[in-house]
């Protein structure tokens, strides 16, 4: 069973978080650095700072660069910045603004 870790709409958040094997759900504003097995970022939620993670889905509003092996957008999702992914699944309504590589390997 993995941890899950949940960020309450109501939080502002600011800083490094770390769960290499568990689960990160942000509802509320993250400013910082995460780094997680899944991380998923609700619609009413803001994120800015880096993500690194194996599968990241963004409902909400992302300015981060982020890296991850497989990355999706659903169509209330919004990122801007540098992504590297192996796999990317954008819904219909994303929007995505800067850089998209793949990761190298």
């Amino acid at each position: 069973m993995s941890d899950i870790t949940y960020i309450n709409k109501d939080l502002l958040m600011e800083g490094t978080l770390e769960s290499k094997d568990g689960q990160v759900i942000i509802a509320g504003t993250f400013k910082g650095n995460v780094i997680a097995k899944s991380l998923i970022i609700e619609p009413s939620s803001n994120f800015n700072g880096t993500i690194n993670a194996e599968h990241v889905k963004i409902e909400g509003k992302a300015d981060a660069d982020i890296t991850a092996d497989h990355l999706e957008v659903s169509n209330t999702g919004s990122i801007d910045g540098k992504l590297k992914t192996n796999s990317l699944s954008v819904d219909s309504g994303a929007q995505i603004s800067g850089n998209v590589s793949r990761i190298a390997g």
